[in-house]
């Protein structure tokens, strides 16, 4: 998702929540100062933002959102990492390993032949 995508979507889920138009939000729009989100309703928003955007948002990182910027740029990073988790390939190990365990030798020279 691009950053206009996500935005888009930071600013039309905040209009809904706080009733008012989507054209009155932008990207330096304080939270508390110019919408005027306490942090019960920054709590209810940050529950929609994760569902909107299927991730989990620690308490640490809410308290550092002050603007629609900031919460646009944490998803924009978040994605990044996910994307990046993603394209890297999980390999088994190569059975030349040395902690891969070697099959036993049919030719064990140890091995007696039953009676």
């Amino acid at each position: 998702m691009t950053n206009e995508a996500v935005s888009q979507t930071i600013r039309e889920l905040l209009a809904r929540k706080m009733s008012i138009d989507v054209s009155k939000i932008n990207g330096e729009t304080r939270l508390n100062e110019d919408l005027g989100l306490d942090s019960f309703g920054g709590v209810e928003v940050m529950f929609e933002i994760e569902e909107a955007f299927n991730l989990k948002i620690p308490d640490s990182d809410i308290e550092q959102v002050r603007t629609v910027n900031d919460i646009v740029n944490y998803i924009v990073e978040w994605q990044k990492k996910a994307a990046d988790a993603a394209a890297v390939p999980t390999t088994p190990p190569l059975a030349s390993s040395p902690d891969t365990p070697k099959p036993a030798s049919s030719d064990d020279s140890d091995v007696k032949p039953a009676s």
